[in-house]
């Protein structure tokens, strides 16, 4: 964990110095006091100091007792003659932390002339953050978000370019489940870069340690089950479970790809049977059968799983690419959702914008082109293991097996779906998640609890 930690306070660093270097906040200015940065950033208050000390280092940043922490007064911010393209992104991605500047230096082979720069603001309040921006004179050219974030800008209808001409051969070469993500009306608001299905995620070393046969393409709940049962285990000898087979995430992010898999539409309040045996079955992972760990909602990349503390996980291409970024101690490989008879999951997405005040709409467009090219997708794939949105891309890397498994071998991403096509006003996902606190704890009924959770959703 001591890396992980370094790549923590370290990247919360370069954050904060790119926001002071290019200009966001401005010598004199005052920093987010510590327990705001930790809230803005989900760090701990140890690595949020460490960050700060690199600053200190660097003469970046001045503590003041008692007041907090300003951009040196005197720092001197130089300004560049060249042609600027300005990238922003929201934090954390684990796209952007690997790929990224990958990007930025096969653009800039092409278009040398100009200097891209990079800043990341914090996912809460992103929105607020590049309105402020463009308030202070730092227009963004490109803006970089995940799928619900694209569709919940508050900018105004027109802010943003109608990417369906510019980009009309890349969007052509997607898969259409994801070019067709991102309309409003007839114009194309987002290009998406990347994107994952939620899939089943398993430690192949403790799947042979334990002598447990790993997942075929034709395996079955009940083979899920009996997988997890021997996975389940007390390693130490101290009557206390240690180790189990799977960890169940209680996040909408995750959970509901079980559902999905049982015929449970989120749209339909009066769809109760499949949401019961879908509830039913969590419930006896977790208490009947004990042979899964309930991770909480905040955790989404389950510590379980990436300590090697539990055998199967459900995860995205673009979680587990963060979680090698950390030095994950074993290649996880995927294996077939085995929940239910619905080839169905949750598809997460992160997406290029163009703000139609941007200084060069043209050069914008050219970033995203570059982005977008399959050699570069191809590159990517290739380095961080992140799925492509060009399906030739993925048919190239990736074994068909494996597509199967990620429900994107022929047209089966057709029948999965994003969150906010399910509960499109985010607001109510936070009620939806309390509704289920209960249930959970294991206080509650799946009766209950799917009663309660179709009255909300009523």
């Amino acid at each position: 964990m001591r890396r992980e930690n370094e790549f923590r306070y370290t990247k919360l660093a370069n954050i904060l110095r790119e926001q002071i270097l290019s200009g966001y906040i401005k010598p004199g200015e005052y920093l987010l006091s510590e327990n705001e940065l930790c809230k803005h950033y989900s760090m701990s208050r140890t690595s949020v100091r460490k960050s700060l000390d690199q600053l200190l280092k660097d003469r970046l940043i001045v503590k003041k007792v008692g007041q907090g922490t300003v951009v040196s007064p005197d720092l001197v911010v130089p300004v560049s003659e060249r042609k600027v393209l300005r990238v922003l992104a929201t934090s954390p991605s684990h796209f952007a932390d690997s790929c990224m500047q990958h990007i930025i230096d096969v653009f800039q082979q092409k278009y040398s002339h100009v200097d891209v720069k990079f800043m990341s603001f914090p996912t809460l309040d992103f929105w607020e953050s590049i309105r402020a921006s463009s308030d202070m004179g730092l227009q963004p050219d490109v803006i970089f978000a995940g799928d619900r974030q694209c569709l919940e800008s508050d900018l105004g209808q027109d802010a943003f370019l109608d990417l369906q001409g510019p980009l009309e051969q890349s969007l052509q070469a997607m898969y259409p489940r994801m070019a067709g993500a991102f309309r409003q009306g007839q114009a194309v608001i987002a290009a998406p870069v990347t994107f994952s299905t939620v899939y089943l995620a398993y430690n192949p070393q403790l799947f042979d340690a334990y002598g447990v046969e790993r997942p075929g393409p034709n395996w079955t709940r009940d083979d899920f089950v009996e997988a997890a049962r021997k996975l389940t285990v007390d390693t130490d000898g101290d009557g206390i479970v240690d180790q189990y087979g799977f960890s169940v995430n209680s996040s909408f992010n995750r959970w509901p790809v079980i559902a999905l898999q049982n015929g449970v539409r989120f749209d339909n309040a009066d769809d109760k049977e499949p949401l019961i045996r879908t509830l039913t079955f969590i419930h006896d992972l977790l208490y009947r059968y004990r042979v899964a760990t309930n991770s909480a909602k905040f955790l989404r990349n389950s510590d379980a799983f990436v300590r090697g503390k539990s055998g199967m996980v459900l995860t995205t291409s673009i979680e587990l690419a963060g979680w090698r970024n950390d030095q994950l101690d074993f290649e996880a490989q995927v294996a077939p959702l085995p929940f239910g008879e619905e080839k169905a999951t949750l598809l997460i997405a992160n997406a290029f914008m163009i703000p139609s005040r941007c200084s060069d709409p043209e050069l914008a467009v050219e970033f995203v082109r570059t982005a977008l090219d399959p050699g570069l997708q191809e590159s990517i794939g290739r380095s961080s293991q992140f799925l492509s949105v060009l399906r030739t891309v993925n048919e190239e890397l990736w074994d068909k097996e494996t597509l199967e498994s990620l429900n994107i071998k022929d047209d089966r991403i057709e029948n999965s779906h994003f969150l906010f096509e399910m509960i499109p006003d985010s607001s109510r996902i936070e009620e939806l998640d309390a509704a289920l606190g209960l249930y959970w704890a294991g206080l509650e009924s799946a009766n209950a609890a799917a009663e309660r959770l179709l009255r909300k959703q009523g």
